[in-house]
């Protein structure tokens, strides 16, 4: 059996793709938002489409920038709990 550390490294396993999909709770917040912007975007004329469309794109650059830092942020969590739980073996 292939360790863990191995498959992470080699990129058989993705924890984002582990996550699963998006809830269906989110899937209508997605939904409520697409169906938003394309009223929005029906309104505006074409400078202000691409000052939103650069606003989109800021959003998902700070969105994806977060989420790589609390994925981080968590694996480090984890490791730190297991050198405790290691360190201090059976009670």
């Amino acid at each position: 059996m292939e360790s863990l550390i191995n498959e992470l490294y080699y990129g058989n396993i993705c924890p984002v793709e582990q996550m699963g999909g998006a809830t269906s709770e989110e899937r209508e917040i997605l939904k409520r938002i697409h169906e938003n912007e394309e009223k929005l975007r029906m309104t505006l004329d074409e400078q202000e489409k691409a000052i939103l469309e650069a606003i989109k794109d800021d959003c998902l650059t700070v969105s994806s920038s977060m989420g790589e830092r609390r994925f981080h942020g968590a694996f480090s969590l984890g490791a730190r709990l297991l050198v405790e739980i290691f360190a201090t073996g059976p009670q």
